[in-house]
């Protein structure tokens, strides 16, 4: 008896000490940093459920974004938080969630410091899985949050940053391994309307004169100059900030141009949909093959209405609308243009749900001219926002497990039923199959909207098991109806929940606001180049300067006549189409001494010729 009191005493002690210790642990302060795609800040609110933290409309708006001050937080506390649009603009008029802007992000409880201020900075973007991340800034040095973005969506495997005078996670210095070895510190700061991940990180200084540049291993994959306290760090205060924005615009790119201080210059560059210009370096972008043969690639990504077509006749419907996106027109200058070229059809990728890469056959007598300039028109003709709001029918139809109780009430916890899976007009109807199905209708004015989810047994107590966050889908205004099948795998409250976790369905629409652009076609008019790799004497020689001596009086051995390469910017290895032309420059008579000039001829496919000459020069031996 007295050995099981002594242990309850120190048992009772510690948590008296434990106690003493976690109130004594002090308190800090939190600014919260939300930036918005769109740049609307109107409204713009936030949820946490941190104890003693509630939800509110931002505190204010700076160039970064909308921001929101919460003070005097116990260190150790963990912030759950969520980006939402509020129907109003006072804090009582609660979140609009059908205006939600990330999943539930969460602020690591290390950034609450003792007595301290600190900077956290959070992008718009729906990731499924609980990762959005969080940019925390040291408070006691000075800091660059370097946001990244490749409007194509194509990061390198080693894409990453040479940089000098930072520490990064833990103190750990950076920018200290060899040239070549990039450090890969970028992670998926957001993701845009496109679906592309925008990357980011935060640097904090350990030195003055920090600096870094992005690269992918070698000078050739240099995505920007040096970014350092010369140019765009200019702010060296303690817990000071530097936002920098990076759009990729390809290799070798050193002179900054590319790199923004202000977010709207940013989404300018990053965001708006635009045709994609033609880089002969990776022969991509939008550019011409040849006369009758175009590539169009764009900056987002589209919906393939071809991948939702159901039967032979949608299927031609859909190749038809898509052609429909295309004019391609001669530019007469002063703003005038010639009649739309005919187009016999569009290629493109008809498994892909989304688009972005086009090849656009000409009609025979539409043939592109090379000393003409054309201008692609592309346009989508997707829906926009509607002044009047339209009803959009939805049924959900859902499979629940075995397990389920057969008189179990299964029902919608959802942004649009005001997530309240206990009211009866949110509950489904079981079905003779044992399924579950639920018709309604959601009022809708914005071009494409996201709805969120979740099935539940009556009440939040029992509800899907999922990982993280809600299922959901996208409306467009140019619906009327619409439906959806679920598969509920397991419910909360099943004995093995911790080891039946799973990801919510989130069914997207990846089509930007304003899907159309115009661009300039790159037409080749450049001749192929031919170069000669033997015999040495006249390679690098001007024509009159490249001389083969051939004997007199004997007949002409092959061997002598000169080996070459031909290459078309456009067309590649075209060695095989090099002739020589009937003419005067075509003949070799080694019966007679003398000068005789050879033609070699190359054409490309767009007509641009390429003509070099040598010469045989007959003599007679000694």
């Amino acid at each position: 008896m007295k050995k099981g009191l002594l242990a309850l005493l120190l048992v009772a002690v510690s948590a008296l000490t434990f106690g003493i210790s976690a109130l004594g642990a002090g308190t800090g302060n939190l600014v919260i940093h939300f930036q918005a795609w769109s740049g609307e800040y109107e409204n713009m609110g936030n949820w946490t459920w941190a104890p003693g933290l509630s939800g509110k409309i931002h505190d204010g708006v700076d160039d970064f974004g909308a921001y929101w001050e919460y003070n005097d937080i116990p260190v150790g506390t963990e912030v759950p938080f969520i980006g939402v649009y509020w129907t109003g603009t006072t804090t009582s008029d609660g979140p609009d969630w059908n205006r939600k802007l990330t999943d539930d992000v969460f602020i690591p409880a290390s950034a609450i410091q003792e007595d301290k201020t600190v900077h956290v900075y959070i992008f718009e973007g729906k990731f499924g899985n609980g990762n959005t991340n969080v940019y925390v800034a040291d408070p006691n040095t000075h800091n660059v949050l370097a946001v990244y973005y490749d409007p194509a969506g194509a990061y390198e495997e080693t894409l990453g940053i040479h940089g000098w005078g930072w520490t990064y996670e833990d103190d750990a210095e950076i920018g200290a391994s060899q040239w070549g070895t990039p450090s890969q510190l970028f992670s998926a700061a957001g993701r845009s309307e496109a679906n592309i991940d925008v990357w980011g990180m935060m640097l904090s200084a350990k030195e003055t004169w920090a600096g870094f540049l992005v690269y992918a291993g070698d000078d050739a994959t240099k995505k920007t100059g040096d970014i350092n306290d010369s140019n765009f760090i200019t702010n060296k205060d303690a817990g000071a900030v530097n936002i920098v924005y990076i759009v990729n615009a390809g290799d070798g790119v050193t002179n900054n141009s590319n790199v923004f201080t202000l977010s709207e210059d940013f989404r300018d560059e990053a965001f708006s949909f635009k045709l994609l210009p033609f880089s002969p370096e990776e022969m991509s972008g939008t550019y011409a093959i040849d006369p009758r043969t175009l590539v169009v690639k764009t900056s987002s990504a589209v919906a393939s209405p071809y991948a939702e077509a159901e039967n032979d006749e949608e299927r031609v419907a859909a190749e038809a609308l898509i052609t429909s996106w295309f004019e391609i027109k001669e530019d007469l200058g002063n703003g005038q243009y010639g009649e739309a070229l005919e187009i016999e059809r569009v290629d493109f990728g008809k498994t892909n749900t989304t688009l972005n890469t086009f090849v656009i056959a000409l009609a025979e007598g539409s043939e592109l001219d090379n000393t003409k300039d054309y201008e692609v028109f592309f346009d989508t003709m997707y829906p926009q926002d509607l002044e009047t709001a339209k009803e959009v029918t939805v049924t959900l139809n859902v499979t629940v497990p075995e397990n389920t109780p057969s008189d179990a009430v299964i029902s919608l916890g959802a942004s649009f039923g005001g997530w309240s899976p206990d009211n009866a007009a949110w509950a489904a109807t079981k079905q003779s199959d044992g399924t579950y199905s639920i018709t309604f209708t959601i009022s809708v004015t914005a071009a494409y909207s996201t709805h969120e989810y979740k099935w539940t047994q009556g009440s939040w107590a029992i509800g899907e098991n999922l990982a993280s966050g809600n299922r959901s889908f996208v409306l467009s205004n140019d619906m009327d109806s619409v439906e959806f099948d679920d598969v509920v795998l397991a419910w909360d409250n099943d004995a093995d929940a911790a080891d039946t976790k799973y990801a919510a369905t989130s069914r997207t629409v990846f089509v930007p606001t304003n899907a159309s652009a115009s661009l300039a076609l790159d037409l080749d008019t450049e001749a192929p180049v031919l170069t000669f790799v033997s015999p040495l004497s006249f390679v690098g020689k001007e024509a009159a300067d490249r001389i083969i001596e051939v004997p007199w009086g004997q007949p002409f051995d092959q061997s002598l006549f000169p080996r070459y390469s031909v290459t078309d910017n456009r067309d590649g290895d075209i060695t095989s189409f090099v002739f020589v032309p009937k003419g005067e420059m075509s003949v070799l008579n080694t019966a007679e001494e003398g000068d005789y000039v050879i033609m070699l001829q190359v054409e490309d496919k767009w007509g641009n010729v390429t003509q070099e000459t040598f010469i045989f020069r007959v003599v007679k031996g000694e």
